[in-house]
């Protein structure tokens, strides 16, 4: 009986870690308008902010992305890149994710995305 309150707890632990981590990744669509293949973004990141942009593409594809910000601390972090410029060749059809992160106060930033 004892053991099975435990499990509980542990287990609402879980989801209630889970459910406040999740909200503090903000997480935004990218859609280019039609006939264009860039896009610019801007928004404020407060000091240690993450976002994540999310787009759609295919195998093939050229994604290179830019990014600026009036503190000079915000990068992508793409695995082991931190850096203010980004590009790749996707492998796949699907979502890709961008993800910035601020490692200083709070800042505005830029970030422009084009796909070819």
């Amino acid at each position: 009986m004892m053991k099975n309150k435990l499990v509980l707890k542990s287990l609402a632990m879980v989801a209630i870690i889970l459910l406040a981590s999740s909200s503090l990744t903000a997480q935004t669509r990218v859609k280019f308008r039609r006939g264009t293949n860039s896009a610019t973004l801007t928004g404020r990141l407060g000091a240690g902010g993450v976002r994540t942009y999310v787009l759609r593409a295919s195998a093939g594809q050229s994604l290179t992305a830019t990014l600026s910000s009036s503190n000079g601390k915000v990068d992508f972090t793409q695995g082991n890149v931190h850096d203010t410029q980004y590009s790749r060749t996707l492998d796949y059809n699907g979502d890709v994710e961008i993800m910035i992160d601020n490692h200083g106060r709070p800042t505005n930033y830029t970030l422009t995305i084009s796909i070819q």
